[in-house]
């Protein structure tokens, strides 16, 4: 798994991640994380406009507060998700659980 410079600042500046901690938590999001297909609604249509915005990204996963948007296996940024969307993103948790 290959984590570029972007993703590392935004990592570290949005979720406090020290280099060792970023590339495990790329890696939990990557493997455990929400995938496009297992979302419903808002913040299916809200994963669908990331995607549109980041055409690149062909693999856009959800995990704890967050988007990670990877082009393969590799990280490209991070998006917190909406507030509005959290609501419906611990829906999609239990579900998944």
């Amino acid at each position: 798994m290959d984590i570029t410079e972007h993703a590392e600042q935004r990592l570290k500046e949005r979720c406090g991640f020290v280099k060792k901690s970023r590339d495990r938590m790329a890696e939990k999001a990557f493997n455990e994380g929400i995938t496009h297909s297992q979302t419903k609604g808002r913040l299916n249509k809200w994963i669908t406009s990331l995607y549109f915005k980041n055409c690149a990204a062909n693999n856009i996963r959800i995990y704890g507060d967050n988007a990670y948007i990877f082009c393969g296996e590799t990280l490209v940024t991070i998006i917190p998700v909406p507030v509005s969307l959290k609501k419906d993103m611990n829906k999609m948790i239990k579900v998944k659980g």
